[in-house]
C-alpha cells in the first residue's frame, strides 16, 4: 500500500519458492542465512516451512546482514554450534560466497554435504566453484522500467501509484542437490 511507484521482484515470493525448491530436493534442515527483522525473503523461508509442516527452529537461522563477511560468520558460527542443516539459504550471492567458504574451510563438500542458494544471480555467481544456485532477478529491465515510470510521472502520464512484479527464475547450477548424495555415491562405488 505504498503510496509511491513500485518496481519489484516479490521477495517474500522468491523465499517462498527458494525453500520449497529445496523441500523438493528432500532436504527438511534448512538454514537461513541473512537479515530477519522486516525482510521479506525471510519472511517467505517461514513460510515455505511452515506450509511443508517444517518446524522454524532458530538454531538454523543467522541473522546477519547482507556482505560476505557477515555470510561467512553467520555460517561460521551455526557450524561451530553443531548445526546439521543440509541445506542453506543466503538472502543474497554476495552472502553465500562467504557462506560457501566457511562451509568449505573444514572439508565439507558443496553440494554433498551441504547444499547453497542464494538469491540475485551476480555475474560471478557463475564463476564460483561449483556454481551457485541462485535467483535470477532482472534488474537491468527493473531499471529500464523504473526509468521510463519515472519519467512518465514526470510528464503526468499517469496518477495513481503503479506497482509492477517481474519475474524471477531458479538458476539450478552445481551447488543444490538432494541430501545425502555424498552417502549415496559411497554406497554406488
Amino acid at each position: 500500500n505504498a503510496k509511491y511507484d513500485q518496481i519489484i521482484c516479490d521477495g517474500k515470493q522468491i523465499g517462498y519458492d527458494v525453500v520449497s525448491y529445496l523441500i523438493r530436493l528432500g532436504h527438511r534442515k534448512i538454514s537461513y542465512i541473512g537479515e530477519t527483522v522486516n525482510e521479506n525473503r525471510y519472511e517467505g523461508y517461514c513460510e515455505a516451512l511452515r506450509k511443508a509442516q517444517i518446524p522454524l527452529d532458530e538454531k538454523y537461522v543467522a541473522n546477519v546482514t547482507h556482505s560476505t563477511e557477515e555470510g561467512y560468520k553467520g555460517v561460521f558460527n551455526l557450524l561451530d554450534k553443531g548445526c546439521d542443516a543440509t541445506a542453506y539459504f543466503c538472502a543474497d550471492d554476495i552472502t553465500a560466497i562467504g557462506a560457501m567458504r566457511a562451509i568449505k574451510e573444514p572439508g565439507l563438500k558443496i553440494p554433498d554435504d551441504i547444499s547453497v542458494i542464494s538469491i540475485d544471480d551476480i555475474e560471478t555467481s557463475q564463476y564460483l566453484s561449483p556454481m551457485l544456485s541462485t535467483v535470477h532477478i532482472p534488474l537491468e529491465e527493473m531499471g529500464r522500467m523504473a526509468a521510463r515510470i519515472l519519467i512518465d510521472r514526470i510528464e503526468e502520464g499517469h496518477g495513481e501509484h503503479l506497482k509492477i512484479l517481474f519475474p524471477y527464475n531458479i538458476m539450478e547450477r552445481q551447488s543444490t542437490a538432494p541430501p545425502g548424495i555424498c552417502e549415496m555415491k559411497g554406497e554406488k562405488e
